[in-house]
């Protein structure tokens, strides 16, 4: 099956698109094998995880930064499934965080299996993706892939402290998306251009450009969560609402918002008075004009990631992040 992410991704380059797409049926092979288990219910819990296809944006983030797409090395593969299961694993483990019962249009597995299953499925599959790194003795990925996760817990936990109180500021909001989301894209970057051999001020502009498009990209998904189609999210709008998450959308609607506009936004999340609440917050926030602004963010952000590639070596695989940019700041799911 085509990875859904390159769907999007318009490279205008069929011979490096192609390329990925090879190097992509690799790590999708080694993932599935990575998780192979003998025990059925186990068997069974990951072709339930692995059914619903994701983007694929962070393990070809790896294969671009490494600079071989098409004949990628067997390490950078490995590193590239690793992040993926990585990824996976926190989603899991978000869904139970979250109580969500939909995830890419699909029931999560927490819904269809229980909490219990979920959490210790997504313990499985962390604990493969570290077994995978040391068998390959790819110890400096290992150790910043082990500091990402530690990070990202430390950004999860941030967010679920912060719910349901007072209005957030941007600047806290924007820690934890950085913790939670960008680190790991950040990571990516970092690991090709580790496996590629980068000199050092290539390596650094790959980890610049790969903070900036991480937090771009958790800023569209808040967005997409107050103005996207439901049937195209894969889960109904308002659904950080819902979870008591406070997103840049919300915060910046309120910073814009009149004296009495700002009233009925506090009284209204105070209350948190179920379907029809959330609903007239989702419609104050579009018309204060919340999700334009924090999608003027994400572009800014967008902006700065395209920037960074200025360090990069001119090529196809420059151009490949370029549109990359592109794809993060204008996805519709």
């Amino acid at each position: 099956m085509k990875p859904a992410f390159l769907k999007g991704l318009k490279l205008g380059n069929l011979r490096l698109r192609e390329a990925l797409d090879r190097d992509l049926l690799r790590v999708e092979a080694l993932v599935r094998d990575s998780l192979r288990a003998d025990e059925p219910f186990i068997a069974g819990l990951t072709e339930t995880v692995l059914a619903p296809p994701g983007k694929r944006l962070r393990p070809i983030l790896v294969l671009l930064a490494a600079g071989r797409p098409g004949a990628s090395s067997q390490a950078a593969v490995l590193a590239a499934a690793v992040v993926e299961m990585i990824h996976t694993a926190t989603l899991l483990h978000d869904d139970v965080v979250d109580a969500s019962l939909h995830r890419r249009g699909q029931p999560t597995l927490n819904a269809l299996s229980g909490d219990g299953a979920a959490i210790l499925m997504g313990d499985f599959v962390y604990s493969r993706a570290i077994t995978l790194l040391v068998e390959a003795e790819l110890t400096q990925v290992l150790g910043l892939l082990a500091t990402t996760v530690h990070r990202m817990s430390v950004g999860e936990l941030m967010q679920l402290d912060l719910r349901d109180r007072r209005l957030l500021s941007e600047e806290a909001y924007r820690r934890v998306i950085y913790e939670k989301t960008a680190r790991l894209i950040e990571a990516c970057c970092a690991s090709g251009a580790i496996l590629g051999g980068a000199a050092a001020g290539v390596a650094a502009a790959y980890s610049d450009f790969g903070r900036n498009i991480g937090m771009a990209f958790q800023i569209v998904d808040d967005v997409l969560d107050y103005e996207a189609d439901p049937a195209v999210l894969g889960k109904p709008v308002g659904s950080d609402l819902a979870e008591g998450k406070q997103t840049l959308p919300l915060l910046l609607a309120h910073a814009a918002a009149p004296p009495a506009g700002r009233a009925r936004l506090e009284a209204l999340l105070a209350a948190q008075d179920g379907d029809a609440a959330r609903q007239e917050i989702v419609e104050l926030v579009r018309s204060l004009g919340g999700t334009v602004a924090a999608l003027a963010a994400a572009r800014r952000y967008g902006e700065a990631a395209r920037a960074a590639l200025a360090g990069l070596p001119a090529g196809e695989i420059r151009e490949a992040l370029d549109a990359t940019v592109d794809y993060v700041v204008e996805r519709e799911r």
